[in-house]
């Protein structure tokens, strides 16, 4: 798959996965996106072709303002902070060099690991909270208001790496508008690819700091996707609310005639 933003690795377009009732998603409509930290003229040209109207940023309001977006003039900035504060393994506060990175990684390493030195075991815990943390619920429901405003132009969603809170993003909404699991599956294990070379460099940063392989086995496990990670959030949904039907009812405000505005906006 061709990159859609030379500085942003892991944005794409949701244009063209198709529906289980065969319908297609619209191109340059919905934008799934890592932080617009940096955009060169192709990037904004890309940005202005599809004319981008709305970024929606699910980063805590300290990784919005220690790491801030690329300001695109006439686009519509909107806070959506998925996670209250805070939270290891998932977002990233404060600016840094590489080295800095990888000493903090270590450090959190270190903290995490007496609690559960299983990192896809954390993973799959991060993503549980993801779905039923009322703050998340909360928040993922402000993004599907933003997603019902009729517009002509786009809509772009961010975390920092477009990993974890978009990964859930999209699964949600991909879900609404009648993706089968597979696919939305498919789409997320781009993520895995797409930021290897961001894994690597950052495991070579972190020998730095430490040579202890279940250390830097348990900050790739971190870094990386793994469909057991999206697998716990849909378990979540099934066995605490219900199935994801009812979870788009119930905790996403969408009853059917929400979810035929969705489908009409954003399919084709």
């Amino acid at each position: 798959m061709k990159l859609l933003l030379n500085c942003v690795p892991n944005a794409r377009d949701l244009g063209g996965i198709k529906t289980a009732d065969g319908r297609v998603l619209k191109a340059g409509r919905l934008i799934r996106s890592g932080r617009l930290g940096m955009l060169d003229d192709k990037d904004i040209e890309y940005l202005r072709s599809i004319n981008l109207k709305t970024v929606v940023d699910f980063r805590t309001e300290q990784e919005q303002v220690e790491k801030p977006n690329f300001f695109l003039e006439g686009v519509d900035y909107i806070s959506c902070p998925i996670l209250k504060g805070r939270t290891e393994g998932i977002t990233h506060e404060k600016p840094e060099t590489e080295d800095e990175e990888a000493e903090r990684t270590v450090k959190m390493a270190r903290r995490m690991m007496p609690s559960c030195s299983d990192g896809t075991e954390q993973m799959r815990f991060l993503y549980t909270l993801l779905v039923s943390d009322e703050h998340a619920i909360e928040h993922y429901r402000l993004f599907f208001e933003l997603l019902l405003r009729p517009t002509d132009g786009a809509l772009l969603y961010n975390c920092m790496m477009g990993k974890d809170r978009t990964g859930i993003g999209t699964a949600l909404l991909l879900s609404a508008l009648g993706v089968s699991r597979e696919d939305i599956l498919r789409d997320y294990m781009i993520t895995k690819e797409r930021c290897a070379p961001g894994t690597e460099r950052l495991l070579a940063n972190c020998r730095r700091f430490t040579d202890n392989e279940a250390e830097l086995k348990f900050i790739y496990d971190l870094d990386i996707v793994d469909e057991s990670f999206l697998g716990a959030g849909f378990d979540t949904i099934n066995r605490r609310f219900g199935g994801m039907d009812a979870y788009l009812k119930n905790q996403m405000g969408l009853d059917d005639e929400k979810l035929t505005q969705l489908k009409d906006l954003y399919l084709e």
